[in-house]
């Protein structure tokens, strides 16, 4: 038994080792680009051994301790939405971080690991999957989504409505009111644009100024006019299958380290390395995918299911935005992005996800 869940929790850590020495790699690159990124390999490297310890830590701890106290971490975890948009750090026009000394931690990452444990409590718990279940989860995520598109993030709120999705496909919900919720935000934001494109000085009466120019710096991605996309395709164009080496020097690209890491890595790698990126990162999903539907607790899928959703998207979202094929929304890529607070919620996420696969829990 043991040797089993040694060989399942070997398939999932070791893309991860990968992609972790890949992250060390592309630091260690970064800092021959700008001095701003002088530190953050010293910085990753200890965010890496914090977060192997919280997934130790996390992956001991009996689930069900775990979802009988997700209620009151998901409100601390509203709290905490709530306080950072008062005393919150604004960094790149977003009031989404607090400071702590030279550290600082982003509360809506963290919450994510909340989020699907409460809410994939609530399901379990439900007897009924009918509107009742579906309004309940529909409310429970909007509220946080609500603060985090007050700090504003755009990037992380479309994270936690697939997380949403990926929970009410696992729930007893039934198909007709999830199709008919994906219809109506279809339908809203269709309208949302519309108005947007031909009645832009209604759009900003009903949204204000700053959201307008919000739509309009995500949509720069459509004629190559934002600087980071600009110079992020110019260095890929320059990498070549091999790459320019790691201590070469490249093309500045803002937020290479986080929001463009996978640039970043084609940089220092080559072509070879992004499509090896691309394979790990499907390799991570077809395992999740797997477990999907291998576990019998309806409970499980919908930790699993929320999980899978969620990375899909940001590992997807990440590459596209990457590449200019779509809109620029801040979004990190797991494992292989600079930063504490991604790193340390999929590390989590990771622990809920060897323990439901190594059957480690005796919550039914």
């Amino acid at each position: 038994m043991k040797n089993k869940c040694l060989r399942k929790n070997i398939a999932f850590l070791l893309p991860l080792f990968i992609l972790l020495s890949i992250s060390l790699l592309d630091m260690y690159g970064a800092s021959f680009i700008s001095g701003l990124y002088s530190r953050n390999l010293t910085r990753q490297f200890l965010w890496i051994v914090i977060g192997f310890a919280i997934l130790y830590t996390t992956y001991k701890i009996d689930l069900s301790f775990l979802l009988k106290w997700s209620g009151l971490f998901y409100i601390l975890g509203v709290l905490s939405l709530i306080l950072v948009l008062f005393f919150g750090k604004n960094i790149n026009g977003a009031t989404s971080w607090f400071r702590i000394g030279p550290f600082s931690f982003q509360p809506s990452e963290l919450f994510k690991f909340f989020y699907i444990l409460y809410l994939s409590k609530v399901i379990g718990d439900s007897r009924k999957g009918g509107a009742v279940l579906a309004i309940k989860i529909i409310l429970l995520t909007f509220v946080p989504c609500i603060l985090i598109f007050l700090e504003p993030d755009t990037g992380v709120v479309l994270m936690y409505l697939l997380m949403m999705f990926g929970l009410l496909t696992s729930s007893k919900v039934p198909k007709k009111y999830i199709v008919l919720l994906i219809a109506t935000g279809i339908a809203f934001i269709g309208g949302f644009f519309v108005l947007y494109f031909l009645n832009g000085d209604l759009f900003l009466k009903l949204f204000g100024t700053s959201f307008f120019y919000r739509i309009d710096r995500l949509l720069s991605f459509k004629d190559a006019s934002s600087y980071q996309i600009s110079n992020a395709l110019i260095g890929i164009g320059s990498s070549g299958l091999l790459g320019m080496g790691l201590t070469s020097s490249k093309i500045y690209i803002p937020e290479a380290t986080t929001d463009f890491v996978f640039d970043l890595t084609i940089c220092n790698f080559g072509l070879l390395a992004g499509v090896l990126v691309i394979l790990i990162y499907a390799v991570l999903l077809g395992l999740i995918y797997r477990e999907i539907h291998r576990s019998k607790k309806r409970l499980h899928r919908c930790i699993l299911s929320g999980i899978f959703y969620m990375m899909l998207f940001q590992v997807g979202e990440h590459i596209l935005m990457n590449l200019g094929l779509t809109p620029i929304t801040g979004i990190t890529l797991p494992f292989l992005s600079y930063g504490g607070s991604s790193l340390i919620s999929y590390f989590m996420l990771f622990a809920l996800i060897m323990k439901i696969t190594t059957n480690n829990s005796s919550y039914s």
